[in-house]
This record gives structure tokens, sequence and C-alpha cells, in this order.
């Protein structure tokens, strides 16, 4: 009877310990790599700090390009349709002339799949354009490589015939 008791112990603390740690891996702070990733001007660099919070996920966005720095941050419930982001500027912009439009927020829905894996974002927005405003939708997939020391985010954007790939590595 003991010995039950410690193995269904031991077993309830490994599934602990495996939901802990589920998206644990994307934790930290992320430097793009100019070289691996999609042309993104207008900025020089991108810097993602991104922390796991109960229940969810904190994404903070660094752009910078001379003395000009964007900063975006993104509190997401994971698993939740509810997130509502006001963005204060929209750093996709690249040399297009578009800007955040509409009530200038993104209604993100935001889960980890793939086991813990990969962060997915789907992400609704409204862009001002010279032919007015555009509705966009926007999919993100967040995925470290097995040994934890890059992270590539891939975004299929309605808007762009082409996926943007971006690829970090874990700053030091």
């Amino acid at each position: 009877m003991l010995k039950l008791f410690f193995i269904s112990v031991l077993v309830s603390l490994m599934f602990t310990t495996a939901s802990a740690q589920a998206g644990s891996q994307f934790e930290g702070t992320w430097v793009i790599d100019s070289e691996l990733s999609t042309a993104f001007d207008p900025w020089r660099s991108i810097q993602l700090d991104i922390e796991l919070v109960e229940g969810g996920v904190v994404i903070e966005e660094l752009c910078t390009t001379g003395r000009r720095r964007a900063t975006q941050r993104y509190e997401l419930k994971l698993g939740s349709s509810q997130n509502v982001v006001p963005i204060e500027m929209w750093t996709g912009n690249r040399h297009i002339g578009a800007y955040i439009g509409g009530d200038r927020a993104m209604r993100i829905d935001a889960r980890l799949d793939d086991g813990g894996r990969t962060l997915v974002l789907d992400c609704r927005y409204l862009l001002d354009t010279s032919q007015g405003e555009t509705a966009v939708r926007s999919h993100k997939e967040f995925r470290v490589s097995s040994d934890g020391d890059q992270l590539v985010v891939m975004e299929l954007r309605s808007t762009r015939p082409r996926p943007i790939l971006q690829v970090f590595n874990k700053a030091n």
C-alpha cells in the first residue's frame, strides 16, 4: 500500500513538473539575427523579452534604428480570444505607408501548441493606408531550437503573399 502511494506521488510530481515547464524555453531575451531573417526595415535591431506568467505570456518588443526606438508590450492570457492589446505604433511598417488604425488595438488569440513547444498568436487589427482602412489577419508561430539557443518566429499575414521569417538568438 505504501509503495503504491509513493508511486502515485512520484507520477503526480512528474506531471506537475512537466506542465510547469511547458513553454518555459521561450523565456528570456532574444536578439534578431539580421542575416537569417526577412528584411525588417526600417529597424536596425529587434529584441524580444519573453516571460511566462500565471496562465499567460508577456512579450516586450524593442525595435531600434539610430536614435529612434519603438517598444510594444503584449500581456496575453493563453487560451483566450479576449486579449485586446493597445498598439501605440505598428512596428511591422516596412516603408509601406501603413499605420495602426481603427481603435489602435490588436485582438490576439494566444496558445501553446505541440505540448508547449510552439507559441501561437492569431492577431486581428486594422491598418490605415492611403486606400483607407484595411483589416489584417496575422498568424505567428514562435519555436525554439532543440538546443534552446535560437527562436524562430514565422508570420503569415493576410496582406502579404510571402511569409515573414525572423530568427532570434538567445542573449547571454
